[in-house]
Formats: structure tokens, sequence, C-alpha cells
């Protein structure tokens, strides 16, 4: 049964990001497309009960440029599911401060903002579509979800450059911004992409580094546990199912101009007994991704035994949790 709904209203972003990978030529965006598809799973929701937390979560491209459609999905979707939450993945310099401050301190409307680094670091590989950078803009975001008591939290991708910039990105977040958690994802590269070994130390050094200021780490790499951590393993395409731009049926975002999607969306959608036919081999399920796993799950044995049961930073980064 989805709990889960991913919404992808645009593929359009603001942003030029050296590292992206969103496939281009998306189709017009509908946002009375996704404002059906939101109201349909509201229902399913109130019918069904479900034990799992039900959620709607945005993803894009940037999904505020749907300025419209956020707040009134979101509204629509907490007003009428009271243990209903919902998480937006965002670039964080667009966000709309008239529009949010009708939702001021509503804890169930989370946000995931992208944060690669100190200033320089970020504005390197997460520029404006004028050439500008984006760090301030994002820390200007930041400041202003925080005056509104509504959470977030940081995602930094990691490579070589990123990993070596990590303790003062830290610093920065824990002393200037007052967090205490930070997400981690590993650069994904579909031409000559990172060996086991190399992701695996990337995140050693992650980990050694948040330990020593006492930040707890989350990120899509804790999915590659599942197999070791039953409480970490994926349910994509079973608990979850997203909408892309052109309204097709996909497990999850990672999927997206990836794999062959599962079926277009429509009103008769069956949210009871979705179970997508895609396989995510392609995507995240490879050997490599197998020994990552296991190296982690020896490590957190051996150092970071808190590690070693699922907390409320997976679950609130990842919908893909049952």
């Amino acid at each position: 049964m989805v709990t889960s709904l991913y919404l992808m209203p645009t593929g359009r972003c603001n942003c030029v990001c050296s590292y992206c990978y969103f496939p281009v030529g998306a189709k017009k965006e509908n946002p009375e497309l996704f404002m059906r598809v939101a109201e349909s799973f509201t229902e399913h929701i109130i019918s069904s009960n479900p034990i799992a937390r039900p959620q709607i979560r945005f993803t894009g491209g940037e999904p505020w440029l749907e300025k419209d459609l956020l707040p009134a999905v979101t509204d629509h979707f907490l007003s009428r599911v009271p243990n209903g939450w919902v998480v937006i993945n965002t670039n964080g310099t667009i966000l709309p401060q008239n529009k949010l401050k009708d939702f001021k301190g509503e804890k169930r409307l989370i946000h995931v903002i992208s944060l690669d680094g100190p200033e320089l670091l970020h504005d390197s590989r997460r520029r404006m579509k004028n050439g500008s950078g984006s760090f301030r803009k994002v820390i200007k975001g930041i400041r202003m979800l925080q005056d509104l008591n509504l959470p977030l939290y940081l995602n930094a991708v990691l490579d070589k450059d990123s990993s070596a910039h990590l303790p003062e990105l830290i610093r920065f977040i824990s002393g200037e911004l007052g967090l205490k958690e930070l997400s981690v994802s590993l650069l994904h590269l579909d031409k000559n992409p990172m060996s086991h070994d190399e992701k695996y130390d990337l995140l050693e050094n992650a980990y050694s580094v948040a330990t020593d200021h006492s930040i707890r780490l989350g990120g899509h790499h804790r999915l590659l546990l599942g197999r070791w951590i039953p409480e970490l393993r994926c349910a994509a395409g079973i608990t979850t199912a997203l909408v892309d731009p052109a309204g097709m049926v996909h497990a999850c975002q990672r999927f997206v101009g990836r794999v062959k999607p599962d079926c277009s969306w429509s009103e008769d959608f069956d949210w009871m007994n979705f179970n997508s036919k895609q396989s995510c081999g392609p995507v995240c399920d490879s050997q490599s991704d197998h020994h990552v796993g296991k190296k982690l799950y020896e490590l957190y044995k051996r150092k970071y035994p808190e590690y070693l049961h699922q907390h409320h930073l997976d679950l609130n980064l990842f919908g893909v949790l049952s």
C-alpha cells in the first residue's frame, strides 16, 4: 500500500548545478493534475488509516517554482490528515516567505535543503542560471525557515572536493546555524563512477568528522545497509509512488530518466495494491553498493553502534522506509 507519495511537479530549475543528472526536455507542468493526484492520495490515506506515517514529498527540478501548488497541496493534506507530513526537497534559493508564513510553527512541514560546503565550494558547484553563486540565497532561506519555526535539514553532495571542506561546513552549520544533523549523498556519476572503496573512504571520513563535532549523519547511503539492518530496508515501489512532470508513475525519484516508468497516473490509480515492476538494479542495487553497505555495517559495529538502528533523521529524509 502506498503511504509515501512523491510529487515531481516540474523538471525546471533556477540553478545550474555541475552534477545535475535530471533529464532535460521534460513535458510542460500541469499543476491541476498534481492537485488531483494529491487529493486522490489524501482520500486513500483517510480511508485506509495506515500505521505508517503518511506523507507527501516534493522533489524536482526545483519544486518551489510551483509556488501556488505546494502551499495548496500542503494545506489540503495536513488539514485532513492529522498524522500526515509534507517534505520539500529544495535548493533553498526561492523559498516564498509570504506563502510559508501561513504555516509558521508547523512541525509537519519539513524542508530538506542542499548545501554542499562553505561559500566558495558551494558556489563552484551550485550556481544560479545567471552565473552568480547561490550560497547566500540558501543561507537567507535557511534563516527565514528558522524564524518561522519550520523544521529543516541540510544535504551535502559528497565527493573528494567537498569531503576536504566537510570540517569547515560542519563547523559552520553547527556554530552559525545551530544545526546538529546533516545528510550526505555520494556524488552520482554515470560515467567513470567512483569505486566502492572510494565511496566508503568518503563516508568513513564523514562519520569521523561528524563525530568530532557532535553532528548526527544521515543520507541515502544509509539505505545501502538494508540487508544487515532491516529497519533501513528500502520499500521503494511498494509503499511509495512518484508522479513525474509528464504524469508518469515511478517507484522513486532516483528512477526518473533512468528506468522505464510503471504507468501513467489516472483517477482510478490503485493506491492499495500498487507494486512497482521496476528493478532498482541499474540505479542503486549494484555490487559496488553491496560492498559499501557491508563495510559501513562493519564500521558501525566497530565504532558507531548508535547508527545500527533507525533514527528519526532516516525517516525525515526518506519516504522509502516503511
